[in-house]
């Protein structure tokens, strides 16, 4: 029980400490500190957490995919192709609630903390026009804006788990992660924009040429994807490919001045952070051997699911980081000794429920930041999520049991 209760402690002191405006890689690197010093696995094991996140393959190869997202997503936003994203995207699309839809759907697949602030200008400017409340605004900027994380295979969290459990095929869960992803965002449109009454503009003319060139300058997001699954290349080597392609598509002017300040250092210090967290909790015996007993002591689905739920969404909640939510509940999820097929039903289970508690946390970095550009209340946005919160946490159970049924 002391490990469990110095873990318990060390989470609770994130959003403590977030309060003195200290990053979150820092928070998480006294996080690691504190473990290490304070949960007797001895100096050993401690080192042994720290040199296997940068010489384990699947660990290294997460890291430096994060460095070149962020790098992606730095110089996409310099040279202006999210701009010309969405100028493809208006002359493409008639239906401006689909397009409050897509736009922050496509700004998602930018994985940077506090991301949401990048789509938030364009839903604001399109909800004065639109006539939407500002709190409404601020619910779909969020709903709208995470669904990349379930399907991109360069997602953070989705990087984590490979890293986490190598045994899994990230095609094979983000196939899974479709049944959270396409109920909430049927849940999203008919609770926050099928209402939304507006005065329809001269109607747009499909064009070829408009395709084209939101095709071309979407090349970065999907290019990496394609290599990745033709060739079987590392995500972090595929991903120069998409960096190779804003190269090709944008003015050139100081591009490599450019690459050096677009990388986050803050992010990539805080997956490091979060691997070797995951390392030092493979090496509390007494952690895992409680979790073992733990779940070896539920006799059924619904009751293991119940554990899983709780520790997810509370660890999501206090961190209001998915990722570092992962870190802690994936690895016990490897220890449990059980089938292959139920590994992907709790792990997918675990991701959509982290997901729910980081979504719904008051330190969620998206949520803070597009309360403050549509300057509106939390609890105003919190009456919006009403409805959708009861939706986010229904969905996992009915969606687990239908694929136990379905491929189990």
């Amino acid at each position: 029980m002391t490990q469990l209760f110095i873990v318990f402690i060390v989470f609770l002191m994130i959003p403590l400490l977030s309060r003195f405006k200290i990053k979150l890689s820092y928070i998480l690197l006294i996080a690691c500190c504190i473990l290490a010093l304070l949960s007797g696995m001895g100096s050993e094991a401690a080192w042994n957490s720290l040199t296997n996140t940068f010489t384990n393959f699947s660990s290294l190869n997460t890291i430096l995919s994060v460095m070149m997202v962020s790098i992606l997503g730095g110089l996409m936003k310099d040279y202006k192709i999210l701009d010309k994203i969405v100028e493809s995207i208006y002359k493409i699309l008639r239906n401006k609630k689909i397009i409050l839809m897509v736009l922050p759907a496509l700004m998602g697949v930018l994985i940077v903390p506090g991301g949401a602030l990048l789509s938030a200008p364009f839903i604001y400017e399109m909800g004065e026009e639109m006539k939407i409340p500002a709190s409404r605004r601020a619910a779909i900027n969020l709903v709208f804006r995470h669904i990349a994380m379930f399907i991109l295979p360069f997602s953070t969290g989705l990087l984590v788990i490979s890293a986490a459990l190598p045994e899994i095929n990230i095609s094979k869960l983000i196939f899974l992660n479709l049944f959270y992803v396409i109920p909430t965002t049927f849940a999203g449109y008919f609770l926050l924009i099928k209402d939304i009454k507006y005065e329809k503009t001269q109607k747009v003319k499909f064009s070829g040429r408009n395709f084209l060139t939101l095709l071309l300058y979407t090349s970065p997001i999907y290019i990496c994807v394609i290599i990745n699954s033709a060739t079987g290349l590392p995500f972090s080597v595929a991903l120069i490919f998409s960096v190779l392609a804003v190269y090709l598509l944008c003015d050139k002017k100081q591009f490599f001045s450019t690459l050096i300040k677009s990388v986050n250092y803050h992010t990539v210090l805080t997956v490091a952070a979060i691997l070797i967290m995951k390392e030092l909790i493979l090496n509390m015996d007494e952690l895992i051997l409680l979790f073992k007993s733990m779940f070896n002591a539920e006799s059924s689905m619904l009751s293991i699911l119940l554990v899983l739920l709780i520790s997810s969404v509370f660890f999501g909640i206090i961190t209001g980081n998915q990722t570092a939510t992962l870190a802690i509940i994936i690895p016990m999820i490897s220890q449990l000794g059980i089938s292959h097929d139920m590994i992907y039903i709790y792990t997918y289970f675990s991701f959509a429920c982290s997901y729910a508690g980081y979504y719904f946390s008051p330190i969620h970095l998206c949520q803070a930041f597009t309360i403050q550009y549509m300057n509106v209340a939390t609890i105003e946005l919190y009456k919006e999520y009403r409805l959708y919160v009861i939706v986010s946490f229904i969905v996992p159970f009915v969606s687990v049991y239908l694929i136990k049924f379905l491929f189990v």
